[in-house]
């Protein structure tokens, strides 16, 4: 029980600690440099259409995925997150694409409003199966989508009053699941989920804002893919990872097993907290 609250102080303290860090820290604005990128070519009348075109697999995987995990034989509270994470990724997903073949500030922040949520339930996600089965509650799953749903309109709000768009907030939520690890809670006993594969798709995702960074650089030396596209890509293998998982559907006992195991925590906490 000790060890839980540690983890979850742990990361409550992170939260504020990057909270504050992003507080100081200039604005990021939504620029008209940000618009651009490196490999503009149109192909059947679609501009930007490698940047488009990289968006669909990610949708379609994201469908697979919240269709897997709402008949996945997981507890009730353990397919909750994942299903809103997968509902994320299509909002993204399909903003992104859109956002590419006719950008425009409103798109960028809806496309970075659904990975920023997509992010935050991916954080619920490793709550549940390390910490707390209540974090897979309809209320707290509820409560985190209108916060992300909330900022993303803040954010987008200030654009349309004039005032230049700040993705501080945002980057917050996308930086969640990777605060987790400091925090703890890969040492927190897990069922379904092994700490390999959680910490490859921390990887993958910092791979990816590492090939957006070299966007120009990567298509240059390539001549025909850019890093924005390779980050793209890249997320495709994370959302493809979590469908695996709930596609993946384990055996009863298995099953049973996490129930059990999930029980036994709450018990445990309704006891001595």
């Amino acid at each position: 029980m000790s060890s839980r609250r540690s983890v979850l102080a742990a990361f409550a303290l992170l939260v504020v600690l990057a909270g504050l860090s992003l507080l100081f820290w200039d604005p990021l604005p939504v620029a008209a440099a940000t618009h651009q990128y490196a490999d503009p070519r149109a192909w059947l009348g679609v501009p930007n259409s490698a940047n488009v075109l990289v968006n669909l697999p990610t949708f379609w995987l994201a469908v697979w995925g919240w269709c897997a995990t709402r008949t996945s034989p997981w507890p009730p509270q353990w397919r909750l997150p994942w299903q809103w994470f997968h509902l994320f990724v299509m909002a993204a997903a399909l903003s992104s694409a859109m956002y590419h073949a006719a950008p425009s500030d409103d798109l960028f922040v809806v496309s970075h409003t659904g990975m920023a949520g997509a992010f935050v339930m991916l954080s619920l996600g490793l709550l549940v199966e390390r910490v707390d089965v209540r974090f897979g509650s309809v209320g707290i799953c509820t409560c985190a989508a209108l916060v992300v749903a909330l900022i993303g309109v803040w954010t987008a709000g200030h654009g349309q009053s004039g005032d230049a768009i700040d993705l501080r907030p945002l980057l917050l939520l996308e930086l969640m699941p990777v605060l987790l690890i400091p925090a703890g809670v890969l040492r927190m006993p897990g069922v379904h989920g092994r700490n390999s594969g959680w910490l490859l798709a921390l990887v993958l995702y910092a791979s990816s804002r590492l090939l957006e960074w070299a966007d120009a650089a990567i298509f240059q030396a390539t001549a025909c893919i850019s890093g924005h596209t390779l980050m793209h890509a890249v997320i495709t293998l994370v959302v493809g990872w979590s469908t695996y998982r709930a596609a993946v559907i384990p055996n009863p006992g298995a099953s049973e097993a996490a129930a059990g195991i999930l029980t036994q925590r709450k018990t445990s906490l309704n006891t001595l907290g």
